[in-house]
């Protein structure tokens, strides 16, 4: 009997596009207006604009795309990417252009211009994820899809910080849903127009200006897992590979002709040299992890839609007959196992895939417990292993509940009180989806489901708009910045010795030195109206050269709190010359 319902099921939940009807209880039924989809957006959007207001700019590679952005503006050059004097040679021009746009139209001092861009592709690939969900369910299904991707916490995170990954993310799902039309075309023997395969380029070419070789490499692993499957190439002529190759070079090739003119070459040297290659080769920058690191995070990335995750794998043989949702899944794995087996990991390589997987996610929604109480060791055994995997998916909440918690608590600072209050709603908001996974997982349905997203969206607004503002002590920049204003203004000229995160540069401007203690003093002594921020490892050097020059210092301010880049505490010390004897220079 359980196996008849669970094929009745499975039915249902891949087929529902072709017009069958559910059975009788089935949560399909629950009415669902057009706008529903318009709501999920225009939340989406509110909570995280209120994000990009709150949240300061963050360390570390946030702030040096946004500083980054900021000096294309300033400069007019679209061509060649500087942080400060520097080549930023880590990543193409596309994104800079976006942001650089973005600020040029709505101002160019605050943080928020530079991360309209992932907001505006988050969006975006929300509405195409409610898209290729309409390939395989009805509307209720479809949006609570697009929800489980927007609500994701990597998806919705990323949404906040002036990167690449968002905007990659949306340029993958459109390439992947080209190749998923061409695909679902030759396994139904429908003709597409022949301009389909733009689809697939197009994107794919675009993608390429904003992050390298992701796309293409996507777009080869699902492609090669869909010819080993079938053990036919016949279908790829409808990509027309030859045209398409030539767009991709027709779009990226220019940029890149040009880069290497203006910087003879080191550009491309170092971006594929230093970026790409290092990347692959081993953790860069402290970055390294083992395999089954992604699989082991995947429940905290993609909470609270994890809860659907073990009766979505158990439902991995069905999914496998139908054309989409095998495609979904070529989509997924290859590609994962890919980034697994790269030594730098990274929380956001898995974005590209998430879409995907928010699609096949929902396919669990009524989907039985797999085993029985009763009967067979076998049998017994799949309960208790699909029970496991349901509280484990359930536990991730309090998990998470706990780590704001004592996050508010170990670096709230001076608005410790604050953000102890946030990670109190926050733990409420956990506590209401815990309460509804339980609900879920007892009687199934739609709505339990949805208001588990709602809880998981809530619970996101208030760490990321609300409790991590509030954690003064790793947000030393800002603190900087704000002591600067209240001691009355920016000097005409400062350096930094010691604290030299882009954070920093951001909020005090392209033209901060960027020194040790030593040089620091001396240009003090020359700038006598400047700034020296020292931080404690340097200023024992930058009091000796000061003093070996006759330097008079002021009293420091002091500013002490967390370098999150470098995972220690720091002191900062705020100097200014009290005067200046150059008789008093010693030999």
């Amino acid at each position: 009997m359980e196996m008849g319902c669970e094929k009745c099921f499975n039915r249902h939940a891949v087929a529902w596009k072709a017009g069958e009807r559910p059975s009788r209880g089935s949560s399909v039924t629950v009415p669902i207006k057009k706008s529903a989809l318009l709501m999920v957006l225009a939340l989406l959007a509110v909570a995280v604009l209120i994000g990009h207001q709150t949240v300061p700019p963050m360390d570390r590679d946030e702030s040096r795309f946004a500083q980054a952005s900021r000096q294309m503006v300033a400069s007019g050059d679209l061509v060649t990417i500087r942080f400060q004097d520097e080549l930023r040679a880590k990543k193409p021009a596309g994104i800079y252009w976006l942001q650089a746009g973005s600020a040029a139209v709505f101002g160019t001092d605050d943080i928020s211009p530079y991360r309209l861009p992932s907001l505006l592709a988050m969006l975006l690939t929300v509405y195409g994820t409610f898209r290729i969900a309409r390939t395989l369910y009805k509307p209720p299904r479809a949006v609570l899809a697009a929800a489980a991707c927007g609500g994701a916490m990597l998806v919705f995170a990323e949404a906040h910080l002036a990167k690449t990954d968002s905007v990659l993310m949306l340029l993958c799902l459109i390439q992947q849903f080209g190749l998923m039309r061409i695909y679902q075309a030759w396994q139904h023997g429908r003709r597409l127009p022949y301009n389909s395969y733009l689809f697939v380029w197009l994107p794919m070419a675009a993608a390429v200006l904003v992050k390298g070789p992701v796309a293409p490499l996507l777009a080869l692993t699902t492609v090669a897992a869909l010819c080993l499957w079938h053990r036919q190439t016949g279908w790829l002529r409808m990509l027309r590979a030859g045209r398409g190759l030539l767009l991709l070079a027709g779009v990226t090739l220019p940029w890149a002709i040009m880069v290497t003119l203006a910087t003879d070459g080191a550009f491309l040297d170092i971006a594929f040299r230093g970026d790409f290659v290092a990347k692959v080769q081993s953790g860069q920058e402290s970055h390294g992890a083992p395999v089954g690191t992604y699989l082991m995070l995947v429940p905290l990335l993609i909470w609270p839609a994890s809860l659907l995750l073990p009766r979505a794998v158990a439902q991995m043989p069905v999914l496998l007959e139908h054309v989409e949702s095998r495609f979904l899944l070529a989509w997924i794995v290859p590609f994962w196992v890919l980034i697994e087996f790269v030594p730098t990991k990274l929380p956001h390589y898995p974005m590209p895939v998430l879409p995907a997987l928010a699609v096949l996610l929902v396919c669990a929604v009524d989907a039985p417990l797999a085993g029985a109480a009763k009967g067979g060791m076998r049998t017994v055994a799949r309960r208790w292993l699909a029970l496991a995997g349901d509280y484990a998916m359930l536990a991730a909440g309090p998990l998470m509940a706990a780590a704001v918690m004592w996050a508010a608590l170990t670096y709230g600072g001076v608005t410790g009180g604050r953000a102890f209050a946030f990670a109190m709603l926050a733990a409420l908001m956990v506590g209401l989806a815990l309460w509804q996974g339980i609900v879920w997982h007892r009687h199934g349905g739609i709505m339990p489901v949805a208001r588990v997203l709602a809880a998981g969206l809530a619970f996101h607004l208030i760490v990321i708009a609300g409790l991590i503002p509030s954690l003064s002590r790793v947000h030393v920049a800002r603190a900087i910045d704000a002591q600067i204003t209240q001691d009355g203004g920016y000097p005409p000229a400062m350096a930094a010795a010691g604290f030299h995160e882009p954070s920093l540069v951001f909020h005090l401007g392209r033209d901060l030195l960027l020194v040790d203690g030593g040089e620091a003093a001396l240009f003090l002594a020359e700038a006598a109206d400047g700034l020296a921020i020292i931080e404690r490892d340097q200023q024992q050097a930058f009091l000796e050269m000061a003093d070996r020059v006759g330097l008079r210092l002021a009293p420091p301010q002091q500013i002490e709190g967390f370098n999150m880049s470098k995972g220690r505490d720091v002191l900062i010390f705020l100097y200014r010359a009290d005067g200046f004897d150059p008789a008093d220079v010693r030999g």
